[in-house]
């Protein structure tokens, strides 16, 4: 603790505001626990669903509001009002918010709640690739908007920290860089199949929503399929898209390749019987669906974005494709399924990368050291062995 620190009578309160709850268990879960087996009271804010239940019971303390995924005006002022009443009544020494529409709201709310310090993390911005015109500058205009409300701006990815920076939206001294990681461990090498006589398995583990942009991975799947190569694309997620995905797969003849397996609590399994790990997503932060795939020793298709090229090495560790190449993605994924040797090559190299680079028990050393510089600049202690853990 540093001197003149106040120290709690109570443990230390942090309280992440995310929206989804299938997002909190992805993203959240692992890194709450290990601050609460330190003495840090930490809990979660998150919409209802169904995920809600198995992170209570892992002794996670979830309070449940509505957080919008729009920008319909009564709804934000409804989910502002709800997160402001919340803290008000928890009182926490740190907010943590996450993703666009609950870092807006969150934010506000956790200083007008008078919370001593307030944390967002970017998991990508509105405005990416070549994005121009008025929703490119209301999208910064409200970026720049929340960082009046910001201690300090996490970003996962270098490219994101560069324009935090170009567009001015928040001072250099409060923007960190946090990356991103897994608990490696929980994904076992895929073991090697027989080739003859079953598809190859391409596997995607993503939100059927547009900034996911699963039409493109489809528009692949119908150029491989009027190829007449072995596969099968395995869907992993629920969202609003979901219907699009179904009636273009019907339209385009791809029921026999295409197999929608909603959320799933056993996607390492999932990946231990894939051989390919697919992304086409219009922005990323650092994607825990190719780092997932990649620990388990899959080759990854992704399109070239924000985010996801500092993961997957394109020629090493998979293949990237640029934004709208149905073709091109195409033949980055025929490519591997005629070449058993390279999806092994490329996989081995992927799993190496993951491990060297984006191991989740970093992550949360870093974020403890992040942490501890905000609440201490507050004069507010942190728990013995944290404190222990940062310092070391």
């Amino acid at each position: 603790m540093s001197p003149g620190a106040r120290s709690r009578p109570d443990a230390l309160r942090i309280v992440d505001i995310i929206n989804l709850s299938s997002s909190a268990d992805t993203l959240l879960r692992e890194r709450v626990l290990a601050l609460r087996a330190k003495g840090v009271d930490n809990r979660i804010v998150c919409s209802d669903g169904p995920y809600v239940r198995p992170l209570r019971s892992l002794g996670i303390p979830v309070a449940t509001l509505p957080i919008p995924r729009g920008m319909n005006p009564f709804l934000l002022a409804w989910s502002l009002m709800g997160l402001w009443l919340h803290l008000r009544r928890v009182k926490p020494d740190l907010v943590h918010t996450h993703c666009s529409v609950p870092g807006i709201v969150g934010r506000i709310a956790a200083r007008l709640a008078g919370v001593p310090v307030v944390v967002h993390t970017v998991h990508g911005f509105a405005f990416h690739g070549g994005s121009r015109g008025p929703l490119h500058a209301l999208a910064i205009a409200v970026e720049r908007l929340g960082a009046r409300f910001t201690d300090l701006l996490l970003c996962q990815n270098r490219e994101d920290m560069a324009q935090v920076e170009r567009y001015g939206i928040i001072a250099r001294e409060r923007l960190r860089w946090i990356g991103n990681g897994i608990a490696i461990e929980r994904f076992p090498n895929a073991a090697a199949r027989p080739e003859a006589g079953r598809p190859v398995v391409i596997t995607c583990v993503a939100r059927l929503e547009p900034v996911k942009n699963h039409t493109l991975l489809l528009e692949a799947a119908r150029i491989l399929k009027d190829r007449e190569k072995p596969f099968e694309l395995w869907l992993v997620g629920g969202g609003q898209g979901r219907a699009r995905a179904r009636s273009l797969c019907a339209a385009w003849g791809l029921g026999a390749h295409v197999r929608f397996l909603g959320y799933r609590d056993d996607v390492p399994a999932l990946l231990q019987r894939s051989d390919i790990g697919a992304l086409t997503s219009l922005k990323e932060g650092i994607p825990r669906a190719a780092l997932e795939a990649m620990a388990a020793g899959l080759p990854f298709v992704a399109t070239r974005v924000t985010g996801t090229k500092e993961v997957v090495r394109h020629g090493d560790t998979g293949l990237l494709v640029d934004l709208g190449d149905a073709r091109g993605l195409a033949a980055a994924l025929e490519r591997l399924i005629d070449d058993p040797a390279l999806r092994s090559h490329m996989g081995a190299r992927g799993r190496e990368v993951v491990r060297a680079e984006f191991d989740e028990a970093e992550i949360v050393s870093r974020l403890e050291r992040i942490y501890r510089d905000g609440l201490e600049r507050r004069g507010i202690g942190v728990p013995a062995a944290l404190a222990h853990e940062v310092s070391a």
